[in-house]
């Protein structure tokens, strides 16, 4: 097997799905998400990218305040290795907004103790120009108002995501990227192919 061969199949291994994007829940199409932590809306997710659209907050802060809850599930086999913000709609910039995630079918709003972690978040821009704030690397450097807090990808069960916004009216679009855990050939491909490639480099 030449060397291209085994740098090609390392990089699959290593991006182990398509750059596709699904998009999972939008609330122009979809519905409201619920506001309720004790009543998430159970969002359906799969290999790859899981896109929910929303809009929160309170119009001029002032209305009513709206609360997005969901939860979701990530399957036996699989890691949740990214939350991203990709798209993002504010009246002025500068503003935080609050996020939180818990394990469990709910996520208590009133105790920020029972958090898996929690944080603010704001839009930022990559190179490009374009909106990407790494949320995941938010709440793995968390909890910032107290919770339980974790460290890296988290694995397989339950969780429920908030997102709230108290001085005006949001809209988002966050990126939830589910990623399988690779088959121990697959990673015996990919040290074979960092070493020679280490070797090669000699």
């Amino acid at each position: 097997m030449s060397f291209r061969l085994l740098m090609v199949l390392s990089a699959a291994v290593a991006l182990p799905f398509s750059g596709a994007k699904a998009l999972n829940w939008n609330e122009v199409l979809d519905g409201d998400l619920s506001d309720d932590g004790n009543a998430p809306t159970f969002i359906n997710f799969t290999e790859g990218h899981n896109l929910i659209e929303g809009t929160m907050g309170s119009l001029n802060g002032t209305g009513p305040l709206d609360a997005d809850v969901w939860t979701f599930t990530i399957a036996a086999g699989y890691y949740l290795t990214g939350i991203n913000l990709v798209s993002y709609s504010a009246p002025s910039s500068g503003i935080d907004s609050f996020m939180a995630i818990a394990e469990g079918s709910s996520i208590n709003t009133s105790d920020p103790s029972l958090h898996l972690s929690n944080g603010l978040w704001t839009e930022e821009l990559d190179g490009f120009g374009n909106t990407f704030t790494d949320l995941m690397a938010i709440l793995d450097a968390g909890p910032e108002y107290g919770g339980i807090g974790f460290d890296g990808p988290l694995g397989p069960g339950t969780y429920t995501f908030w997102v709230q916004e108290g001085s005006a009216q949001v809209s988002y679009c966050i990126d939830f990227v589910v990623t399988p855990v690779p088959e121990p050939g697959s990673l015996m491909l990919l040290g074979l192919a960092g070493a020679l490639a280490l070797r090669r480099r000699r």
